[in-house]
């Protein structure tokens, strides 16, 4: 696997975009249903690109954004077939494989768009599905603050809880895992550290001595547990 991309199970992913694991397979590798005539197969709504190895699927960083996108579009009421024709339309104006990963896509409750540069530089919002090209004045823009975008305008780490929160998931850390960012330390290691600890501790106790056996504040060992309380909110 390259550096820097990042490695997410389906159920990794779920957590993280707080989805059934089932919907995020249907979502990354598409499926099929039944019915009297025989199967009709749906095709995934992205590119993945890691292999599959002894059975296990896995997405990357870039995948997992773009699963983000997705599940705002659907819960904003965008069909399957709109998201799927939007991601064919974006690929093919900013000549990628991941355009639901770009800075310039966007969505609102009515279609999905993006921003065009126009010939005197100027920014132009056009809807990428649905009927015509409507330059639009608003746009709901999710996670856009929770998301840092690199110099080549795809997204470079993910703030799940926020950017105050504390927790980033940066795929050049911890190969993509949830880090605490003031120390880079997995926010999954620090938790389990203070499960280990309480029994003979309490909670604070615990608390207190992780973050002395890794010379951190107790503050980082705290973002940690509240980071697990958000994923087990989700579930």
């Amino acid at each position: 696997m390259k550096a820097g991309t990042g490695f997410y199970s389906p159920a990794e992913a779920a957590a993280l975009l707080h989805e059934r694991q089932a919907t995020v397979r249907r979502w990354a590798w598409g499926y099929r249903r039944g019915h009297a005539s025989g199967h009709t197969a749906h095709p995934p709504l992205i590119h993945t690109e890691l292999p599959t190895v002894e059975g296990q699927d896995a997405l990357t960083f870039v995948e997992l954004v773009e699963l983000l996108y997705i599940r705002a579009f659907e819960r904003a009421g965008v069909s399957w077939k709109r998201i799927r024709d939007a991601a064919r339309v974006a690929a093919r104006m900013y000549s990628t494989r991941h355009p639901f990963a770009l800075r310039q896509v966007y969505v609102d409750p009515h279609g999905v768009y993006g921003t065009v540069h126009e010939d005197d530089g100027a920014e132009s919002l056009v809807e990428l599905a649905g009927h015509g090209q409507h330059a639009i004045p608003q746009l709901v823009k999710p996670f856009l603050e929770q998301i840092d975008f690199g110099p080549n305008d795809v997204a470079r780490r993910w703030w799940p809880m926020g950017r105050d929160a504390g927790v980033v998931v940066d795929p050049l850390i911890a190969f993509g895992a949830p880090v605490v960012a003031d120390v880079g330390m997995r926010a999954h290691s620090l938790a389990r550290a203070v499960d280990a600890e309480a029994p003979a501790f309490g909670e604070d106790g615990a608390v207190d001595r992780v973050a002395w056996t890794y010379d951190i504040a107790p503050a980082h060992v705290r973002t940690a547990l509240h980071f697990r309380e958000w994923l087990r909110k989700a579930a």
